[in-house]
């Protein structure tokens, strides 16, 4: 009689088990259904852009770029998605690749869930949402130990196609919309005009000799010479050609970048271009 109550007990025990794990599968699903939809995409820290917008310089923007500064969540076929967890991708400081975990389970509020990321002090980070107009926020939640939230971060999602041709990342992107994006009436330094147009995807039509542009935004392994607002056009090719560059409204002037003989600073030399966007 006892054997027959363990056997009946075992099973009952078996049946509870499956039952709960079979809720959580179908909780997860629920949760990924909902959040997905609404944090897909590449995102990039809003603090940044509106710090940029004001500076016009990612140089003395630099500063900002501190801890997780982009994020880039793909679908869920895309990606490594077993079970109630899914791997994501982004940049931490602007300088150094980062991927961790996201679990579709419930956060502290109905909008967020937990991330594999953490500090060694015992806080901890979650992925949130807001939705304010039609237009959807990241934002990441920074948890202490105790459970009190610590700070957030928002970011802001990349919308424009994006071609197979353009510059692969979205924070490069939101750089060159906020700063170089537009058509231009370009004079050079003899007084010769021409009609540029610098993409936010980092491609230049109509300059001469050259076919892609770059802005540099990470200053973290730069020699203090080096820590200027350079644009290059055509980087890494033989028709490489850089800028030391200035903003000023609606005009770009783009200067001689001359390196000293020693290689140990790039200086900013005679005009060449001034850029008045049209």
């Amino acid at each position: 009689m006892k054997h027959i109550v363990t056997i009946l007990s075992i099973a009952v025990l078996f049946a509870a088990c499956k039952s709960g794990t079979e809720t959580k599968k179908t909780e997860a699903e629920e949760i990924a259904a909902r959040v997905m939809p609404v944090i897909k995409g590449t995102w990039v820290m809003t603090d940044y852009i509106t710090n940029l917008q004001q500076t016009k310089s990612p140089l003395a923007s630099s500063a900002v770029l501190k801890d997780i500064v982009m994020l880039d969540i793909l679908d869920m076929d895309s990606m490594n998605h077993q079970g109630d967890s899914m791997g994501i991708s982004g940049s931490l400081n602007n300088h150094e690749g980062l991927a961790f975990n996201i679990y579709f389970r419930k956060g502290h509020t109905e909008t967020a869930i937990p991330i594999a990321y953490s500090d060694n002090d015992g806080s901890f980070y979650e992925l949130d949402y807001t939705i304010a107009n039609n237009d959807t926020t990241l934002v990441v939640c920074h948890y202490g130990k105790d459970n009190q939230l610590i700070a957030k971060r928002n970011f802001t999602k990349w919308k424009q196609p994006v071609a197979d041709y353009d510059e692969p990342s979205p924070l490069q992107r939101m750089v060159n919309k906020v700063l170089f994006a537009g058509k231009y009436k370009a004079t050079d330094d003899a007084g010769k005009t021409f009609d540029w147009e610098l993409t936010s995807g980092g491609i230049a039509l109509g300059v001469e000799g050259h076919t892609t542009y770059y802005v540099f935004t990470d200053f973290i392994a730069e020699e203090p010479g080096y820590m200027v607002d350079e644009l290059c056009f055509d980087e890494h090719e033989k028709t490489q050609k850089p800028f030391i560059f200035s903003i000023k409204g609606d005009t770009t002037y783009l200067y001689q970048a001359k390196e000293n003989k020693e290689r140990t600073k790039i200086e900013q030399g005679e005009l060449k271009y001034t850029l008045v966007k049209q």
